[in-house]
């Protein structure tokens, strides 16, 4: 075979691999094919954690007992907005456009299994002592999000995560009714000065310790800080300070299920470069107040040229709303009602 051909050259390349190789094993007097030097066990998790122990049959989530798991399932039954199948459903377009499958998946990831039990069950104190240090962002970001529609983590467990760079990877997700963001947050995280004083706090706490100096640099997490692009508030309180100063870098925002009204014709100068929206599920859309239907109608949707889907699901939608979403568009937004 010609050598001027693509395949000859592939040809003699894997022919003088493979001399090389045998003779790298006539050296070694091995007949081995596979190094030994490979490992296929090494942990998943940081090895910093393993002093930590756990019952084999415990739950991710903390037990209860017989009566307060009933009174959990009546809350539920009472008010849909509290079960994790809503929460579901109602994150999903978002979920979907991020490239997760958490509501499909009945079996947790194994990292998230392991990570579960620890965010739970450990005090504040030990959380931010003990954990925390030794969990990544991008872990984190997965904690939060299977817990948002599994069982939403409070306040104080919720912004320990986030505690370190005001987000996880460059998503905030804010789930309610035991979650709310303080109306100055995105101030202090624009600023780069999420304080410890500042979050939200049950108990004793203490500061998270600096990492050791005798850690080797293939140990240590990449620190570099990425910016917000996701925030997603869902079943719970968010004032309009708190929208007007949303940073400008997100590309994902969910605003379902909220309690108050928000003046949606300020957004588009606030965040330009959103690619999706979800304002789906928010009671004063469906039979909106005159002034609500006036900010929707003040939108200017040319200035979000980067939009691709909109939720709108459960709300009221007019007819020149309609015609006012595509204007000026090559490809139509997908709108999810």
């Amino acid at each position: 075979m010609s050598i001027s051909s693509p395949n000859g050259v592939n040809e003699l390349l894997h022919r003088k691999r493979g001399e090389q190789f045998r003779q790298q094993q006539n050296v070694r007097k091995s007949r081995s094919h596979v190094s030994s030097n490979l490992v296929h066990n090494k942990p998943t998790l940081p090895i910093g954690l393993s002093f930590l122990t756990h019952e084999l049959d415990a739950l991710y989530i903390p037990q209860t007992s017989t009566e307060e798991e009933e009174e959990q399932r009546r809350r539920e039954e009472q008010n849909i907005y509290l079960s994790p199948a809503w929460r579901a459903d109602a994150l999903a377009p978002l979920y979907s456009s991020l490239g997760v499958r958490i509501a499909a998946q009945r079996i947790l990831p194994l990292s998230v299994m392991c990570l579960l039990p620890l965010i739970t069950s450990c005090s504040i104190s030990e959380l931010k002592r003990d954990v925390l240090p030794f969990i990544p962002q991008h872990l984190r970001k997965e904690v939060v999000r299977y817990t948002a529609v599994r069982q939403p983590l409070s306040n104080s467990r919720l912004f320990s995560l986030y505690e370190e760079e005001g987000h996880s990877d460059g998503e905030l997700i804010v789930v309610g009714p035991n979650a709310s963001i303080r109306d100055d947050y995105f101030i202090q995280l624009n600023q780069g000065n999420i304080a410890e004083t500042d979050m939200p706090f049950e108990g004793e706490g203490s500061s998270i310790p600096a990492e050791d100096d005798d850690i080797s640099d293939w140990e240590c997490d990449d620190t570099s800080s990425k910016l917000l692009q996701t925030f997603a508030a869902l079943s719970t309180r968010i004032s309009m300070s708190t929208i007007l100063t949303l940073p400008p870098t997100l590309t994902h925002l969910a605003l379902i299920h909220v309690s108050s009204p928000i003046a949606l014709h300020r957004l588009p100068k606030t965040c330009p470069l959103l690619a999706f929206l979800d304002m789906s599920y928010n009671h004063w859309l469906v039979h909106p107040a005159e002034e609500t239907v006036k900010s929707i109608a003040r939108i200017d949707w040319t200035r979000w040229s980067h939009l691709q889907t909109l939720g709108w699901r459960n709300c009221w939608m007019s007819e020149t709303m309609r015609s006012k979403l595509n204007t000026g568009r090559w490809d139509d937004i997908i709108v999810i009602q």
